[in-house]
């Protein structure tokens, strides 16, 4: 067997040094926030595993882009929106659905990370409120939406398709009920129906188990990932939608929402015409 020399094994050691820095500096850190306590979108487990239906995506996409090194952390909202702001995140996660302010802030997903589905929440023994339509043309009270929510976007929608019946409700602000206590408000009569996606639906209903129960879908609306701004980051935007999109055509997001929304709204009536992430009229 030939012997190396010290000197030999050294260059080679330095060599191999070499090619992992290299190989290392061509790998780039995504720094990613989700929103803390938000099961079943962004959560931290009992084991401290970044999880729920946002961060599992993200993992995958992980896998998929090998340039790319995510970096997960959980935090309130409101400090998570201003890091992706000021550039401390590159992007962010929440089963978050786009607006025009939001988008003038921030940039985002083209393909949308899940389908957030919208039900009618009445109370057990309301039989006449199946549908937007029952609820257009009956006298009973929707409770209020916040103007700039996706849910408010649903029911103007349907009021300018059908100007002689319109569904009435009241605008609120983001100070508004929290969905615990709009859900209570329903359960309790103040209100006669609400509208929330069936995952926040249930949610609440494990913590409270209210007197209420769900209509079919009513619409479905997308959600995306948020980015930062502060730094150019359309090869990163790039490369995640093409893998969301990959996930999608392989059934693995249909997989997902099933496990953590508890249905596979990839399958929903009119899910496959929803392919774009802006659902709003300009």
């Amino acid at each position: 067997m030939k012997k190396l020399s010290a000197l030999s094994v050294i260059t080679a050691v330095s060599a191999l040094a070499l090619g992992s820095s290299a190989l290392a500096a061509d790998v780039t850190t995504v720094n990613i926030a989700g929103v803390t306590g938000k099961k079943p979108y962004t959560y931290v487990d009992d084991d401290v595993n970044y999880t729920g239906y946002d961060f599992e995506v993200l993992k995958l996409i992980d896998e998929k882009l090998e340039e790319y090194e995510f970096n997960y952390t959980a935090l309130e909202q409101d400090a998570l929106l201003v890091g992706l702001q000021s550039g401390k995140y590159d992007l962010a996660t929440c089963s978050f659905y786009g607006t025009k302010e939001r988008f003038e802030t921030f940039d985002h997903s083209n393909v949308p990370v899940s389908l957030s589905d919208a039900r009618l929440i009445v109370r057990s023994d309301e039989n006449d409120i199946n549908s937007l339509d029952d609820l257009a043309n009956s006298d009973k009270q929707l409770a209020p939406i916040p103007t700039d929510d996706a849910r408010y976007t649903i029911i103007n929608t349907y009021n300018e398709e059908h100007p002689d019946t319109p569904i009435g409700f009241e605008g609120a602000t983001e100070q508004s009920a929290t969905t615990a206590d709009t859900l209570k408000a329903v359960a309790n009569g103040v209100y006669d129906a609400a509208i929330y996606p069936y995952t926040s639906f249930t949610s609440v209903q494990a913590d409270l188990n209210l007197d209420l129960k769900v209509t079919d879908s009513v619409g479905l609306f997308p959600t995306v990932f948020l980015y930062t701004k502060a730094n150019d980051e359309s090869a990163l935007i790039e490369a995640v939608d093409g893998a969301l999109q990959e996930l999608r055509d392989d059934g693995t997001l249909s997989k997902l929402s099933e496990e953590w929304y508890g249905e596979d709204a990839f399958s929903i009536e009119g899910a496959e015409d929803v392919t774009d992430v802006i659902y709003w009229a300009d």
